[in-house]
């Protein structure tokens, strides 16, 4: 029996770390602290849908984290939440098709959000007078000054 409940406090162990909660910000930014003790200025912030891994809770209601550089910060644990991964979701496209063959069998993505700025832009620009002519390689070469 001892070696049962040993061998299972040497497995969680070695599985704690990679069951650390990682967490989100509720929404904003956030900022990272060097220490648990608030300065004067952040030492950075955190962007709104950055994901932190938890190390470990302080006292004060901070919370140690770690980004996906791999630094370590203080945040105020008041403004995290947990985050839960989505693995996709299901769209309704109304009678709208997809046209087309997918070669690849990857997922396909679509944009739900319209953005104006995919707009297409006008270019009112003529290339008619780089046209040279007929030209064959010999007469462009030598006029560049290139291969004499």
């Amino acid at each position: 029996m001892r070696r049962i409940m040993f061998l299972a406090a040497l497995i969680l162990a070695y599985a704690a770390p990679s069951m650390a909660g990682k967490l989100i910000s509720n929404g904003g930014e956030v900022e990272l602290w060097e220490s648990e003790k608030k300065g004067d200025k952040p030492a950075a912030t955190g962007g709104a849908s950055e994901v932190f891994v938890e190390v470990k809770r302080g006292k004060s209601g901070m919370v140690q984290v770690r980004n996906k550089a791999n630094q370590t910060y203080w945040v105020d644990g008041a403004k995290l939440s947990a985050y839960t991964e989505k693995n996709g979701q299901s769209m309704d496209l109304g009678s709208g098709k997809i046209d087309g063959y997918l070669d690849n069998p990857n997922t396909l993505f679509i944009l739900k959000e319209d953005n104006n700025g995919l707009n297409g832009i006008s270019l009112e620009r003529g290339f008619v007078d780089a046209i040279q002519g007929n030209m064959d390689r010999e007469t462009v070469e030598y006029r560049n000054g290139e291969n004499h």
